[in-house]
């Protein structure tokens, strides 16, 4: 009897050491993961704030549509009875910015031209005209002001004229394969000056 008692005995104390070190090793594990979750935790910031610069997160487009109307004069927002040349401008803004101006430049086999837009109406271009219209068809004509209000994706229509001897010495033609470059001036509402610059060849060139 006393030998079947001290085996009960002994599996006793061994069923309870056991019983222990499984708990031993799951409090373990369990710390180690709660470890691990608040240093990823404090690896990775909570709900990532946006950029307050919009260049840093935004791609502009700019597209080629081809000479399909007729919206201003080399020298004047009025039409000639000569079709423009159109190009789709596509800025994404992610804070309220106003935009400044907008310019475009040729510049191959020693020819240079410049096209500008300036919204205040009382700074004058070095240049040819250009004529911007928003995404629902109208016209945006400088005004007495610092600048022509974007929030989030803006949408712009470019117009710019052909030169036929203007000044009597600045003659283009749109042809296939230039190159135009893009620049556009704004101020954020926290009066961050910024600029956006892109190009766009005419590849698929459309008459």
């Amino acid at each position: 009897m006393k030998v079947l008692k001290t085996i009960a005995l002994m599996l006793i104390i061994f069923a309870l050491m056991g019983c222990s070190a499984a708990k031993v090793k799951t409090t373990a594990s369990t710390t180690n993961a709660e470890t691990q979750t608040s240093k990823s935790q404090a690896s990775t910031p909570q709900g990532q704030a946006a950029s307050a610069d919009p260049t840093s997160l935004t791609t502009v487009s700019l597209k080629w549509i081809g000479l399909d109307k007729d919206q201003l004069s080399p020298n004047d927002l009025k039409t000639d009875g000569q079709p423009d040349g159109h190009f789709h401008l596509t800025v994404p803004f992610n804070q309220s910015s106003a935009v400044k101006s907008i310019w475009i430049r040729y510049s191959e086999f020693g020819k240079s031209f410049k096209w500008g837009w300036i919204y205040n109406k009382n700074l004058s271009i070095d240049g040819y005209k250009m004529a911007v219209f928003d995404s629902l068809g109208n016209q945006i004509l400088p005004q007495n002001d610092n600048g022509y209000r974007v929030d989030g994706l803006a949408d712009f229509d470019l117009y710019i004229s052909e030169l036929n001897n203007e000044n009597g010495r600045d003659t283009f033609k749109f042809e296939k394969n230039q190159t135009f470059n893009l620049e556009l001036d704004y101020v954020t509402q926290d009066n961050q000056v910024g600029r956006y610059t892109t190009s766009v060849q005419l590849v698929d060139f459309n008459k």
